[in-house]
């Protein structure tokens, strides 16, 4: 909805949850502190979970999942650019909705309506999951490529930072980078086989631990009972 519509219904709020510092700064400006929440989105980390550092000298896999709020140019570009210099020795996969609006480059295998299953298959089998964003508040390929312990490459925009933190599990570039995403991108290929991808996979399911279900239930439940105190 437009910002003036969520000013006009959050008068008549009593508690509002946001998922990201950004959303709870905009409602702090038009309701009182007490009245906004800041509850993360959750994952289920018993769903999604890591299966091993994958097999090294095979093709690394580049995965991308996804279609809202994705930067599809700097896909393209990053696409191009890391099979200009790798070839056949890299695979590009997206799994995404709507596949037919858009021109994929021909090296990338683009799959849609995947099972769970596959997915979670794909993510463990990834050598890192690229997610180029416009924008993001909290973001589900985002937290299931964590929880199963793969590394990310993200755009630092919305909400993203506050998800992944600033420790091994994720790289950030900036917005319309495209040339700071492959070099991203290629940071985490030449640390396959080493101590240092394995750490980073061990941070990343680390990571997503703070935000499996039961925890965020918990915290859901504490403003319930701040609901229920006002009765």
């Amino acid at each position: 909805m437009p910002a003036t519509n969520w000013r006009r219904l959050a008068t008549h709020a009593s508690q509002i949850i946001t998922l990201a510092p950004d959303q709870l700064a905009f409602f702090a400006n038009h309701l009182s502190e007490e009245r906004v929440q800041l509850i993360p989105h959750g994952i289920d980390t018993a769903a999604f979970t890591p299966a091993g550092v994958p097999e090294t000298g095979g093709r690394p896999m580049l995965l991308t999942v996804g279609w809202w709020l994705r930067d599809w140019n700097v896909l393209d570009m990053v696409h191009d650019r890391l099979h200009r210099r790798y070839g056949n020795d890299i695979e590009l996969v997206v799994v995404t909705r709507q596949a037919d609006r858009h021109t994929w480059h021909a090296a990338v295998r683009v799959l849609e309506g995947v099972s769970e299953l596959t997915l979670t298959q794909l993510y463990r089998q990834a050598a890192a999951v690229f997610l180029p964003l416009t924008d993001a508040t909290a973001n589900n390929a985002l937290l299931e490529a964590l929880a199963c312990g793969t590394p990310v490459v993200a755009t630092d925009t919305g909400g993203i930072s506050y998800y992944t933190g600033h420790g091994p599990a994720a790289l950030l570039t900036p917005p319309g980078d495209a040339a700071a995403a492959v070099e991203a991108i290629e940071t985490l290929l030449g640390e396959l086989g080493t101590t240092a991808h394995a750490s980073r996979r061990a941070a990343a399911r680390e990571r997503a631990e703070l935000f499996a279900w039961p925890r965020i239930a918990d915290q859901v439940r504490s403003v319930y009972r701040l609901l229920e105190d006002e009765r």
